[in-house]
């Protein structure tokens, strides 16, 4: 599995990207950072929560990597926010798409990663799939916490990361007087 890095960086496309189609008034919960950008990168991170279950109990490799990196479960969680959103703001399609192109991009990453591949069609199967090409070497726990091989992993993911948002950093916003 890639780093949070990559997840991010992706997440970050995401978000600049969705700036260009945000339904207007744009959505502030916070004051200061982007709320748009704070819900990039949850979703993008998101099928990693079961890490803390194999954190808790020890069993890193039981636990990660399962049923929350499914593109249905996505789809299940876009779909709940995508309703809530649309109470907020009487939008769902912008909303749905939004969290569920940040939460399928990680499980997309994760099975392009060297590893043992995503269940990304669980609950109708629990087969393991697996990219042909493999873009990320990945953080490999079972190696220990202190592996030399995590800075080869971070090393590429910022690499990746620049590449990544680089282009995208003066992505133009319209005016909502072009709209």
């Amino acid at each position: 599995m890639p780093s949070p890095i990559a997840h991010l960086a992706a997440g970050y496309v995401i978000y600049r990207v969705a700036q260009n189609y945000m339904p207007l008034p744009p959505v502030q919960f916070t004051e200061g950072v982007p709320t748009l950008l704070i819900l990039a990168a949850g979703f993008s991170l998101l099928p990693d929560v079961d890490s803390v279950a194999g954190v808790f109990f020890g069993d890193f490799g039981r636990y990660h990597n399962n049923a929350s990196h499914s593109l249905f479960v996505g789809a299940a969680v876009a779909l709940a926010f995508a309703l809530f959103m649309k109470w907020r703001t009487n939008n769902f399609g912008f909303w749905f798409v939004f969290a569920f192109c940040c939460y399928s991009l990680h499980v997309l990453m994760d099975a392009s990663t060297w590893s043992r591949g995503v269940m990304a069609l669980w609950p109708f199967t629990a087969q393991r799939f697996l990219s042909p090409v493999t873009i990320f070497y990945g953080l490999h726990w079972s190696e220990g916490f202190l592996s030399t091989n995590h800075l080869w992993t971070i090393l590429t993911e910022v690499i990746f990361a620049a590449l990544l948002i680089l282009p995208f950093r003066n992505w133009p916003r319209p005016s909502p007087l072009d709209q």
